[in-house]
């Protein structure tokens, strides 16, 4: 058998030697995944053809370049490649890695038998749910039995350039390069939304149209790598039909608009003028102009030079920032490093795709690395021209207020005159003055202990729970844990010992509470009866735990005499901390301690519990 395979095998060779010029691919075992390129021939028909027609007409070219790019094409291409399968696998897969494309259509020709497999269809043109494979790329099942040959023909059309990166890969290949990618590519997708939304807030706190601008191109450029990874029409929007032929397009241009408006608004170039701002006038206005023509008339966008404004649009760009560099800005320097490193990367990419570079998934995604470095570093130039401006507003008002002070000096030397002649007028007024203000001080003092006694409960010294309810009332803390206490067993105690008894046990209580709770932030209150509730703010459900679990230790060590009769204090702990994720509702907060701490009583007493609907 082996024998007879190299037979077929050489033979198979020498024929294709004699068909055509495209290099005979042998599929085995143990290859690798295959970039398709010089394995490659193409025909660009002077007129339509099908199939039979494009297997039997002259003029095929071969492909010189790890990649086939044939730039803007109004009518179908043609590519073609010869398979033989040597390997005992039987099960191919031909993926196209550029997904924008109108569509694709694949038939496998067999020349043994001079006959046709069944065509497989996938593009942005088409409905999802007609392709071939669900995949975020254009996949195409190739079945050759073992010792097949077989003539791979592909027609292709699109609008937008004519990209063709293509592998062929074994079914298990393919499933475990994809797994990795798509782990990335969420990765990305999920970093790059954590950005925006950012942004986004940060745009509600200071109203800075940078922020929105910046918002908006960051979106556009979520959608166009979504349109370019595939991922977008694999599970966003899948079979939408019409709409989705143009957000590719959209995305593109609407990220070119906004990153023109975000270079204005950043760089503030209407306080310049001159060339920088009609410059950036110019192009936003072109990008509008290209964003209409998508929606009305996409075939008019290649007379208006679409892709070499792109490339003018990203060089004058950076021309623009130099200039505003140049004169004074401070942001400058860092949107330049940002855009260049976008540049750079965008140049390789383009680059793989013109041949000029090896393509490989490193060069494919190396945009999608150039617009993630590019947002970092443009969040960091926003939040620190943010902070040059807060720290400018603070020296104005520093210099506002040293002119203040002059003039205040100003105004004291004047009347020192005044003031000498009327002493003795002044020496009473300053007597009265003193007397008023020693009983003002008199009346606070009096005030400030009438305050601390109605929020003092007179028994432990803690606040009470009217001080604690208004405390409550105007906390706006996320990060807030409540422990909610109370002494096990405290009517049997008054029962059996006596209510002056139990009033030790609640000062004793109160006592471990103090010590507990020494920041500043911390609050302990005597709730009602023998319950006390503490409040820990900028907390965590580590924490709260921890306290309260020392607290309740605390009191269990406390042994207090009875007569002659020693008594063991416990208590039971209800913890509920609230979480960051959600906004502070205290009332909800203060059911979920209580009902925490009914769980520690039922729960034998003596205990911690904590309320899970609450916790971090």
């Amino acid at each position: 058998m082996r024998l007879r395979v190299h037979l077929v095998t050489l033979v198979m060779g020498w024929l294709a030697a004699f068909s055509c010029s495209a290099a005979l691919v042998q599929l085995q075992d143990d290859m690798e995944p295959l970039r398709l390129g010089p394995q490659l021939e193409y025909l660009l028909p002077q007129q339509p053809l099908q199939f039979v027609d494009a297997q039997r007409s002259r003029g095929w070219q071969a492909v010189n370049a790890d990649s086939l790019n044939l730039g803007h094409q109004e009518d179908a291409v043609w590519v073609r490649m010869h398979l033989l399968n040597i390997a005992n696998i039987n099960d191919w897969l031909l993926v196209l890695e550029w997904p924008i494309i109108d569509r694709a259509d694949v038939r496998l020709y067999y020349p043994q038998s001079r006959s046709w497999g069944a065509m497989q269809s996938a593009g942005d043109h088409l409905p999802f749910s007609s392709w071939p494979v669900a995949e975020r790329q254009l996949v195409f099942p190739l079945s050759l039995q073992k010792a097949e040959e077989a003539w791979v023909y592909m027609r292709v059309r699109s609008k937008e350039n004519l990209v063709l990166p293509m592998q062929l890969y074994s079914d298990a290949q393919f499933q475990a390069q994809e797994k990795s990618l798509r782990m990335l590519l969420g990765m990305f997708f999920g970093a790059m939304l954590a950005i925006l939304l950012y942004n986004a807030s940060l745009y509600l706190f200071t109203q800075h149209r940078s922020y929105v601008w910046y918002t908006l191109y960051l979106l556009g450029v979520i959608i166009y790598e979504l349109s370019i990874s595939g991922i977008g029409p694999l599970y966003v929007w899948p079979d939408l039909g019409k709409p989705a032929r143009q957000i590719y397009a959209l995305s593109a241009f609407w990220s070119f608009f906004a990153a023109a408006m975000f270079i204005r608004a950043f760089l503030r170039l209407p306080r310049y003028g001159g060339w920088p701002l009609w410059t950036n006038n110019l192009l936003a206005a072109y990008w509008v102009v290209a964003l209409l023509l998508t929606l009305v008339q996409p075939d008019w966008l290649y007379w208006i030079g679409i892709n070499q404004v792109a490339l003018a649009s990203c060089i004058l760009a950076l021309v623009v920032a130099i200039a505003a560099w140049r004169r004074g800005n401070a942001s400058a320097p860092m949107f330049i490093l940002a855009w260049s490193f976008l540049i750079v990367c965008t140049f390789i990419h383009v680059a793989a795709l013109e041949g000029l570079l090896p393509i490989n998934q490193v060069t494919l995604r190396m945009q999608t690395l150039g617009f993630f470095a590019e947002f970092i570093l443009l969040s960091i130039a926003l939040a620190d021209r943010l902070n040059r401006e807060r720290a400018a507003r603070v020296e104005a008002q520093h210099s506002l207020l040293e002119a203040r002070e002059q003039a205040l000096a100003t105004q004291q030397q004047s009347l020192e005159v005044q003031r000498r002649t009327n002493e003795e007028l002044e020496h009473r007024v300053q007597e009265r003055t003193s007397a008023l203000q020693r009983t003002k001080q008199d009346l606070e003092q009096a005030n400030s202990e009438l305050t601390r006694i109605s929020h003092t409960d007179a028994l432990t010294q803690l606040a009470n729970r009217r001080y604690c309810d208004q405390q409550l009332a105007h906390l706006n803390d996320p990060a807030l844990a409540v422990l909610m206490i109370d002494i096990d067993h405290f009517k049997r105690i008054n029962d059996t010992y006596g209510h002056p008894f139990g009033d030790s046990c609640i000062s004793a209580v109160a006592q471990v509470l103090k010590q507990a709770t020494r920041r500043s932030a911390d609050l302990a209150a005597r709730y009602g009866g023998e319950e006390f509730v503490v409040l820990l703010l900028d907390s965590n459900p580590k924490d709260a735990f921890e306290l309260a679990e020392q607290i309740r230790l605390a009191v269990a060590a406390i042994t207090l005499e009875a007569g002659e009769q020693r008594v063991q204090l416990t208590v039971s702990i209800g913890v509920a901390c609230n979480s960051l994720e959600r906004p502070l509702d205290v009332q909800a907060l203060l059911s979920a301690a209580d009902r925490a701490l009914y769980a520690a009583k039922q729960g034998g007493r003596n205990q911690v519990q904590g309320e899970q609907a609450l916790l971090a």
